[in-house]
């Protein structure tokens, strides 16, 4: 995975059909996956933290075997 800029990840999973669903507890990691293929393809994950009293989001795109984003 290579973490992103929230406008880079929403501009690669925006046009595909993913849902997010959160995994973990504190911090909360939601992974995003396709909808539309039986198995479920992990795109990204995004993982909400907190720094200095505040709420921060960092964004990861799944990198395939040739270095792409799987997303893209």
């Amino acid at each position: 995975m290579r973490q992103v800029s929230k406008d880079e990840f929403y501009k690669a999973v925006g046009p595909l059909n993913v849902h997010p669903n959160i995994v973990t507890g504190w911090p909360y990691t939601s992974e995003w996956r396709l909808q539309n293929d039986m198995a479920r393809t992990l795109i990204g994950k995004t993982v909400l933290r907190q720094e200095g009293g505040q709420l921060l989001t960092d964004y990861f795109l799944v990198k395939a075997a040739d270095g792409k984003e799987t997303a893209l």
